[in-house]
């Protein structure tokens, strides 16, 4: 009986560590503030305006040409297989298993709303591609990287959303939309 509990315990273990990853404590911004825009003014879009698009010109594809992907072939998943995650099953999470976070030997970046609590996961395949999952680690998005270094969001089919990711000049990135807004997210 006792050997029961402790298989049916076991299970249900590996059954809630599966749908994610444990945060790591040297990734999380409510322990070290050096990583939370909220008590960092040097990684917070509104106090550092090289690292904000509204202000920064070189960062943002609706005035940079460089880095909007309906300009740059190179960089558009749909007129570039190289960075089309769903033109090869070597890239695609769904089949390459060490991408997800669902994989007990995932390494990876965390994804934190405005409050800086936890909502997803980031992947990196390589430079130029990185992976979004929300929090029960299924993939929603994937970002292409640009010649200045930021990262253009495309939803699964493929089409750009008009979101991307600024590196936020020290630790990881912060996501804007369409318009440049900072949505409050940030990756670290």
């Amino acid at each position: 009986m006792g050997r029961i509990f402790t298989i049916a315990g076991l299970l249900l273990f590996n059954f809630i560590i599966a749908r994610g990853q444990i945060l790591d404590n040297r990734h999380n911004p409510e322990l070290d503030f050096n990583l939370n825009p909220t008590h960092n003014t040097i990684i917070h879009p509104d106090h550092n305006s090289t690292i904000n698009p509204k202000l920064n010109w070189n960062i943002n594809p609706l005035k940079n040409g460089l880095i909007n992907p309906e300009k740059v072939p190179g960089i558009n998943p749909k007129t570039n297989a190289a960075v089309n995650p769903l033109s090869s099953d070597e890239m695609n999470p769904m089949f390459a298993i060490s991408l997800s976070p669902k994989n007990d030997l995932w390494k990876g970046l965390y994804l934190f709303d405005t409050n800086s609590n936890l909502i997803g996961y980031f992947s990196k395949y390589n430079q130029d591609l990185m992976f979004q999952f929300d929090k029960d680690a299924n993939w929603t998005f994937f970002y292409v990287r640009t010649a200045k270094g930021t990262y253009n969001q495309f939803n699964l089919s493929g089409e750009w959303t008009g979101s991307f990711l600024c590196f936020d000049s020290m630790f990881g990135y912060n996501l804007f939309d369409k318009n440049c807004g900072w949505t409050g997210m940030h990756v670290k």
